[in-house]
């Protein structure tokens, strides 16, 4: 997979891009909002105003130079208009950088991304008030039924959901297994020294202090992955709560979009929530994360690629290399039963596989009334599946397989316009 700095139609430093995700991040998570379960609001302490000025405009003189001394191949399509696009919060610091280098890639063209959570993102893409939308849990049967006329459904990145905690004076490293991570999300395990953890955990001195429970306000492909794996490992989850990307949650706090979770797990001490791994690498300081057994039966901490070209290292990339290879549906067809989390939930071979990896999908219909419109469509899905994987390996995304890519192109190809593939009529677009 190629690097974005080293395509002449993606010539944009990494650096830059990290650097705007680290600010959008911290200035989200300001923001952060709390939905106790008794219907009462509180608001999350805010970061501090000085600290997220000191740190827009250290970036923002970064970003300026950057792009100044960085030549920017220009486009020879001569493409332009908006493209509104909105959806998942997890796949947001990715979508973020994607959009920035789009910018220098196809100046004349608008892209825009609105993290509003999977749920709302589907909403849109069926009420059409957005050309793509994007979800990290694939569509249900109901959405299906919902949509005005067939969508296309393209894998563009691979992440992992963390179980992501506050407890003052540890840091990276407690173990669990789904079974416990069910009983904590049930509110019958309660106490951060129950012996089921401390068991878990024999070498670390757990506080006496109640657990703080805290998931998504919002509908969420974060919490769909995560609820997935709980629902894999725990009967009582599974015949009480199940898994979506709106669950029925016993208990805890909840908050908007996986920046709202990691504001609240931020500036809530003996707190718990699933976490999408970027807004974790963003936030070492301030969240730590845990290892969690696999079917091989090891405790296996979420990791990145070393580099574009390396992932031979990263747990994420071995759940992908066991469980994304073979039998994915068309792109016009029904995506619903697809999960990398049940492919490898007993998968004893995948030694060095994280249990919790998903998909990120976005979602277009596959015949676009507007050739104009078609076309952004077209060249920015082919664009970030074959030209800007490398983007998101520093936030802990991981490049798409080959046969993905291969899976996702012959999708792509198949949008249309006027009975016509878009591709066909435009091939500079898929090039």
């Amino acid at each position: 997979m190629k690097r974005i700095s080293s395509n002449p139609r993606s010539a944009v430093s990494t650096a830059i891009v990290v650097a705007i995700v680290v600010v959008i991040i911290v200035v989200a998570a300001v923001g952060a909002y709390a939905v106790i379960g008794t219907g009462k609001t509180s608001t999350v302490t805010s970061v501090s105003t000085s600290v997220s000025t000191s740190i827009s405009t250290s970036v923002s003189t970064s970003v300026s130079t950057s792009v100044s001394t960085n030549t920017v191949s220009a486009s020879t399509l001569a493409l332009s208009g908006t493209l509104n696009m909105a959806g998942s919060t997890l796949v947001q610091p990715l979508m973020s950088s994607w959009t920035f280098a789009y910018s220098q890639v196809e100046p004349k063209v608008q892209a825009n991304y609105q993290s509003v959570g999977s749920g709302a993102g589907i909403t849109d893409i069926t009420q059409q008030t957005v050309s793509v939308g994007a979800s990290d849990a694939p569509l249900s049967s109901a959405q299906y039924a919902a949509l005005p006329a067939t969508v296309v459904t393209v894998p563009e990145s691979i992440s992992a959901v963390v179980p992501a905690y506050n407890i003052p004076g540890l840091k990276n490293g407690l173990d669990f297994t789904g079974n416990v991570l069910a009983q904590i999300f049930l509110g019958t395990i309660t106490q951060w020294n129950d012996p089921q953890i401390a068991a878990l955990n024999p070498t670390v001195t757990l506080p006496a202090h109640a657990i703080t429970v805290v998931h998504r306000s919002d509908g969420s492909g974060t919490m769909y992955a995560f609820t997935n794996y709980l629902t894999d490992s725990n009967a009582q989850w599974k015949s009480q709560v199940g898994y979506s990307t709106s669950p029925p949650w016993p208990t805890g706090l909840g908050c908007k979009g996986n920046e709202g979770v990691a504001g609240c797990i931020e500036n809530t001490q003996y707190s718990i929530g699933p976490l999408e791994i970027a807004y974790a690498i963003q936030n070492p300081s301030l969240i730590s994360w845990g290892a969690v057994k696999n079917a091989a039966g090891n405790f296996i901490t979420a990791t990145g690629c070393a580099s574009a070209s390396n992932c031979t290292s990263s747990t994420i990339d071995a759940a992908v290399q066991a469980g994304a290879s073979v039998g994915l549906p068309a792109g016009n067809a029904v995506w619903t039963p697809v999960s990398i989390i049940n492919n490898i939930y007993n998968a004893t071979s995948a030694t060095n596989a994280y249990p919790i990896t998903t998909f990120t999908y976005l979602v277009t219909y596959q015949a676009q009334s507007n050739l104009v419109t078609g076309e952004l469509i077209v060249n920015f899905l082919w664009w970030a599946v074959n030209h800007a994987q490398s983007a998101g390996v520093p936030l802990g995304y991981i490049p798409l397989p080959a046969n993905v890519v291969s899976s996702d192109d012959t999708t792509i190809q198949s949008i249309t316009s006027g009975g016509s593939s878009i591709c066909s009529q435009a091939p500079s677009v898929c090039a």
